[in-house]
């Protein structure tokens, strides 16, 4: 199991949230790591879930994805590059593939491409019937 690379002291209660980003497959809020933290540990607050995501995104453990009109989510930042796929009715952010190819030659000519980021937005598995 990795640890984040921290110069603070690390708390059981911070050790809990990394864990649950560890074990994360898709990004997360904080309402969402809340939820998962509380079923191992109910007393933690979520002013603590706030600090230590605050706390381990300054220490580059953990990067924001931001969803434009969306609350931030989280995942830890050695992952691959990837995208994401977010589910317009519960709200959900799942990641996707890799990039696709055509990305580069997007770019007009005499530009120089940095990164991208690619956000499909649409309804889950769980939600496409509940949608309708």
């Amino acid at each position: 199991m990795t640890r984040p690379a921290t110069k603070r002291r690390s708390t059981l209660q911070q050790r809990l949230i990394w864990e649950v980003f560890e074990r994360s497959k898709r990004p997360l809020n904080a309402a969402e790591v809340f939820a998962l933290a509380r079923r191992k540990r109910p007393g933690i607050g979520i002013a603590t879930i706030y600090r230590s995501i605050r706390r381990m995104v300054e220490e580059e453990n953990l990067t924001v994805v931001a969803i434009p009109g969306e609350t931030a989510y989280y995942e830890m930042a050695d992952r691959e590059h990837h995208h994401y796929f977010h589910c317009c009715y519960c709200r959900k952010v799942y990641v996707i593939g890799a990039c696709p190819k055509v990305i580069a030659e997007l770019t007009p000519p005499g530009f120089v491409h940095e990164h991208h980021d690619i956000v499909l937005h649409g309804y889950c598995n769980a939600c496409k019937v509940s949608s309708k």
